[in-house]
């Protein structure tokens, strides 16, 4: 069942999809020192003039204190969630004839979110492939880093320091060199190479007065903030550019899961994987999904284990025998002992000899015993064999129930 209410309205019109709601809270952000690194950094990216070698060197000068260089991540937080709308950041090979789109990401990321969980029973964001890890700058979480930027920002134009009008006095300086150059224009490396040393030593100085005391945590929120939105691109960038081979080996880890459950199919992939992991899996399966039951299913493990234990041999009517003094009732457990059927014949045998017999197939002491000291003794081994066999099964279901 889907809602149909403002179907047919959003049928006949198109989505318009962008990233104007990251460019709002950039330009939020964009504010005192920031205004013109930003502008600058954009200046020298649609340049014509400066050689790819000389935006390489401009760059590493702008990046001298890479927190104060906020135009740079701030232009390419704007650039990455823009080709993440067309679609350009997606994968692509030689034999591909199909341009990667956002409705084609979309889809896949999704479906992506049901495989993994169906394969590995957590969410992929575990594995660093949840929806945010593909668009989380498109959908917003950098947003609590823009605005503690402009916060930052705010405080540290408020204080009129005389290191930060340097440093904009210095960004000028390079903007207006850089405005100026024209198309055809021959470039003055002498000063150019002037003008990146004098923003170096601003930048530096810049630097020195928020490391202060007063700005410590000013300059703490800045670094913090880049590091969050660099990051994030970098994990958007990867996964994106890998996302069709990603979704596809998910997909086809889905297939061959789904097979496993014909046991000739089985059998053939067993025979024919040469990895010994894939033999592993298939060659056992049939044991350890018998293993699998669906009352240990959501235990947290080792911690209530004992509790489990317990719970489960209170269901099974266990243990069945307390009086070791009831040699009857003791004589008559043992006769249904699995590790004593078959070993020791019982018919025929009075009590005393059974609980005896018993003993010696189990190992258990009876030197100088009567038949009441064997009695708890073998009815001790009994019931912690009970207890112990619950174990087995918990173990062996929470064994094939983890991921390995």
């Amino acid at each position: 069942m889907s809602v149909l209410q403002g179907l047919k309205s959003l049928a006949e019109s198109n989505p318009n999809f962008t990233n104007q709601a990251v460019q709002d809270a950039i330009a939020e952000a964009n504010i005192g020192f920031v205004t013109k690194t930003k502008t600058l950094q954009y200046l020298v990216d649609v340049n014509t003039t400066l050689t790819d070698s000389q935006k390489t060197t401009v760059r590493a000068s702008l990046n001298v204190q890479p927190y104060l260089n906020v135009g740079r991540y701030l232009q390419d937080l704007d650039n990455h969630t823009f080709k993440i709308v067309d679609g350009s950041l997606g994968e692509t090979t030689s034999n591909d004839t199909l341009e990667p789109t956002f409705l084609e990401h979309l889809g896949a990321v999704d479906g992506i979110q049901g495989m993994y969980l169906s394969l590995y029973g957590v969410e992929a964001s575990t594995a660093g492939k949840g929806v945010d890890d593909y668009f989380g700058t498109l959908r917003g979480t950098m947003a609590d880093n823009l605005t503690s930027i402009k916060q930052a920002v705010q405080s540290i134009t408020a204080a009129t320091l005389a290191t930060d009008t340097a440093f904009q006095t210095a960004t000028q300086n390079i903007l207006d060199f850089v405005n100026a150059l024209g198309d055809s224009s021959t470039l003055d490396e002498s000063t150019l190479n002037s003008l990146l040393s004098a923003f170096e030593t601003a930048a530096n100085n810049f630097n020195a007065a928020l490391a202060a005391t007063a700005f410590g945590d000013r300059r703490a929120t800045l670094i913090a903030a880049r590091s969050a939105i660099v990051t994030q691109i970098a994990t958007e960038v990867t996964n994106l550019g890998n996302i069709r081979t990603y979704s596809e080996s998910l997909g086809q880890l889905v297939t061959f899961q789904a097979l496993a459950g014909n046991s000739k199919i089985r059998s053939l992939i067993a025979t024919t994987a040469q990895t010994a992991a894939w033999q592993d899996y298939y060659e056992n399966y049939e044991t350890r999904f018998a293993q699998l039951n669906a009352k240990y299913e959501n235990t947290a493990g080792d911690s209530e284990n004992e509790t489990i234990i317990d719970d489960e041999l209170r269901l099974r009517g266990l243990p069945d025998v307390t009086d070791y003094t009831d040699l009857t009732a003791v004589a008559d457990k043992a006769s249904r002992d699995t590790r004593l059927i078959g070993t020791v014949s019982f018919p025929g045998r009075g009590t005393a000899d059974v609980i005896k017999k018993s003993c010696e197939q189990l190992g258990i002491n009876i030197t100088g015993r009567d038949v009441y000291g064997q009695s708890q003794s073998l009815l001790k081994n009994m019931n912690d064999f009970d207890r112990e066999t619950v174990r087995l099964e918990l173990q062996n279901h929470q064994r094939a129930n983890t991921l390995s």
